[in-house]
C-alpha cells in the first residue's frame, strides 16, 4: 500500500536530551557513507530547532546493542543501525542517488512497536523516496511503495529497510524508532525558535514538510505527519498533518487572527483555552478531483508572538473508491489525536 508524502521541513539530530541544531553548510553535497546518530550520542548540528525525546518508563531497550545478522545476498553495503544505551531512535543521515537502493538492518523484539520515516532536505530538490521492510524470516511490512511505517513487529529479529529514492535523495534523514517492550508510544519534545512555546508529541506522529499549497499565515516551523500505518490501512485517508508556527514579526503579528489569505474561505467556530491563552478556532478547507481537504486553525496572539496551529487532513470521496474495498477513516480518533498533542503546548 502506498502511505503518504513524506518530505523535510525539518531534518533534525536527535538526542536523549535537548539539544542546538543548525543549518547544514551543504545540503546539497553528496555522502558516500551513512551518519548514524543515535539518541542518547553526541548531539549533531543541523536546523535550527531544538527536539529532546523523552523515552518510556522502561529503563533499556534490550535489542538496541545488539548485531544485525548479514545482509541477504546480493545486498552489499547495508547498514546495520544500532541504537545508543537506553536509547529508543536513531536518526540515519545519508544520501541515494537515481537508480540505486540502499539496505539498512535494525534488531527488535516480537510485539515492539517499530516505525520507520523520511524527513528531505528542504534546500534540495524533493524527491519520491519509497522503502521494503522485509524480516529475516521473509515476512514483509512493507511493500516497495512505502514512504513510512509504523507496527507491532511480529517477531523477533533482525529486519531489512530497502530504501529506494525516485531521483538523487541528498541529505535525508531516516528516522527508526522503537518502542520499549510494552510501550504503545514514546514521547518527543519540541521547543520553538523563540524558546517561548513546546508542546510533545508521540512516535504517531514525524517531522516532515509539506509540500503541497500554502494554506497557512504563519510558516510552519515544525510539520509533523500522521505516520500510523494501521489507521491509513484500507482507508480512504491519504494524509494527515499537524502544522505549528510562530512568528514576533510585526506584521504575522498584527494581522495574526485574519483567515488565510491563500486559501479557501474560513469559518470561526469560536474560541478556546490553551495553557490559559485564548485561541481563536476556525475552520477551512476545499475539494477537487474527488480529493477533500480539511483544516483546522487555532490562533494566538501572546507575548508580542504570533501562535497558529493547524489542523490539515486529506482524505478521498469514498463514493470513488470501488464498493467493498475501502473503509472511512476514524476521523474523531485522528481529531483526537491532534487535540492531544494540541493539549501540550506550554506557552511561556
Amino acid at each position: 500500500m502506498r502511505f503518504n508524502r513524506l518530505s523535510l521541513l525539518l531534518v533534525l539530530m536527535v538526542s536523549a536530551c535537548t539539544f542546538q541544531v543548525d543549518v547544514l553548510d551543504t545540503p546539497t553535497a553528496q555522502r558516500t557513507e551513512a551518519v548514524i546518530v543515535p539518541a542518547s550520542s553526541t548531539p549533531t548540528s543541523f536546523f535550527n530547532t531544538d527536539l529532546s525525546a523523552t523515552p518510556a518508563p522502561t529503563p533499556t531497550l534490550a535489542t538496541t546493542t545488539n548485531t544485525a545478522l548479514p545482509a541477504p545476498v546480493g545486498t552489499p553495503g547495508m547498514v546495520p543501525i544500532k541504537f545508543g544505551p537506553n536509547g529508543t531512535y536513531a536518526d540515519v543521515l545519508d544520501s541515494i542517488l537515481a537508480g540505486k537502493s540502499k539496505m539498512y538492518s535494525v534488531n527488535a523484539l516480537k510485539g515492539q512497536v517499530m516505525s520507520v520515516s523520511f524527513h528531505q532536505n528542504d534546500d534540495a530538490e524533493w524527491t519520491y523516496i519509497t522503502m521494503r521492510i522485509i524480516g529475516t524470516d521473509g515476512v514483509v511490512l512493507c511493500a516497495s511503495d512505502c514512504e513510512f511505517w509504523r507496527g507491532v513487529l511480529p517477531a523477533t529479529e533482525d529486519y531489512f529497510v530497502t530504501v529506494t529514492p525516485s531521483t538523487d535523495a541528498l541529505d535525508f534523514m531516516m528516522r527508526v524508532a522503537i518502542n520499549p517492550p510494552g510501550a504503545a508510544t514514546q514521547t518527543f519534545l519540541y521547543e520553538n525558535k523563540y524558546r517561548n512555546a513546546s508542546l510533545s508529541y508521540t512516535d504517531m506522529f514525524a517531522p516532515t514538510f509539506l509540500s503541497r499549497s500554502q494554506m497557512y499565515t504563519v510558516t510552519p516551523e515544525l510539520v509533523l505527519q500522521f505516520i500510523d500505518s494501521q489507521s491509513y490501512a484500507n482507508t480512504n485517508l491519504i494524509e494527515a498533518y499537524f502544522l505549528f508556527g510562530s512568528s514576533t514579526d510585526e506584521k504575522a503579528v498584527s494581522t495574526c487572527l485574519e483567515p488565510v489569505a491563500s486559501g479557501g474561505p474560513e469559518t470561526l467556530l469560536g474560541e478556546v483555552t490553551i495553557d490559559g491563552v485564548t485561541f481563536t478556532k476556525s475552520q477551512g478547507g476545499g475539494v477537487g478531483a474527488g480529493n477533500i481537504y480539511e483544516q483546522t486553525y487555532f490562533r494566538a496572539v501572546h507575548n508580542a508572538t504570533c501562535f497558529e496551529i493547524t489542523y490539515d487532513v486529506h482524505y478521498g470521496n469514498i463514493g470513488n473508491y470501488e464498493p467493498g474495498t475501502t473503509k472511512e477513516f476514524d476521523q474523531a480518533a485522528l481529531i483526537q489525536k491532534f487535540d492531544q498533542t494540541l493539549s501540550t503546548l506550554v506557552l511561556k
